[in-house]
């Protein structure tokens, strides 16, 4: 009696672990200081999603792999997220302006590994920065890498939050190489 409880609660645990994704957001912020690094720099900001499938968080358990796209609109958070960065700046964002800075968004993903009884999740961010101009252009990426383990189930939250943190990272990093910037000054 006592093994066939004990097999009922582990069977109720396991199908626990195959529950859809009811949300991904991701929505990175970026706190900067707010300067004058790139006063009297104009230029259009686009966001680019290159990415082959839009799937942000991809589940593999076992031999099915399920991917979720984020719900809320990436490529939009982040043309938001990075104006507001840059316009701190001193920067003036028209859409009509001869410069035009793209974000490409070439990897974006959490993967989560889920077993019985754990879940190891590796998150990939990979942005590309080009500038075009008459004088030329400018084209360089940045990215990072993290992963987390956990027991059990997934808990989609934290897979949200540490996305978050390193999308914030790789922009942050992206945002204070100061190659770009000199490019647009000059």
């Amino acid at each position: 009696m006592r093994s066939i409880l004990l097999a009922a609660v582990f069977a109720v645990g396991v199908a626990g672990c195959s529950n859809p994704v009811p949300s991904f957001i991701v929505a990175p912020q970026i706190f900067w200081n707010q300067s004058n690094q790139l006063t009297n720099t104009a230029f259009a900001l686009n966001v680019q999603d290159n990415r082959p499938t839009n799937g942000t968080l991809v589940m593999r358990d076992g031999d099915s792999v399920k991917s979720y796209p984020t719900t809320n609109d990436l490529t939009g958070q982040l043309q938001q997220t990075l104006s507001s960065a840059l316009t701190q700046q001193g920067a003036r964002i028209s859409g009509n302006e001869p410069v035009i800075v793209t974000l490409q968004i070439n990897q974006l993903e959490a993967n989560a590994e889920l077993k019985t009884v754990e879940h190891v999740v590796k998150n990939s961010v990979e942005l590309t920065l080009l500038i075009e101009r008459e004088a030329g252009s400018f084209n360089k990426s940045y990215s990072g890498k993290s992963s987390f383990s956990g027991p059990f189930k997934l808990d989609t939250a934290v897979a949200e939050r540490e996305l978050r943190v390193l999308t914030e990272q790789v922009l942050g990093n992206m945002l204070r190489d100061p190659s770009w910037q000199d490019f647009l000054r000059n």
